[in-house]
């Protein structure tokens, strides 16, 4: 359960894993935190505007499968929005 697209450098920047690359700190993200009761939803609908025979509808499957794992062994950290972030 640690198949993250993004990570952090050893400059504290937000990187893309795969390539290195540097998120700017003038273009905005959004992040779900696997803690979230609704993240789970929001993750497969965005899924769901994808082909299933894109790399990024994979790469996203494995995000569910790990929020899905998560929530299983960790109920009890489950919130709402407000309450996780």
């Amino acid at each position: 359960m640690n198949n993250r697209v993004f990570e952090i450098n050893e400059s504290h920047e937000l990187v893309l894993r795969k390539n290195g690359e540097k998120i700017p700190f003038d273009e905005p993200i959004f992040i779900l935190r696997a803690r979230d009761m609704q993240a789970l939803s929001t993750i497969r609908v965005y899924q769901s505007t994808m082909s299933p025979t894109s790399e990024g509808w994979k790469i996203i499957q494995v995000v569910i499968e790990d929020f899905t794992k998560f929530k299983q062994e960790n109920l009890e950290l489950m919130g709402i929005p407000s309450e996780v972030y």
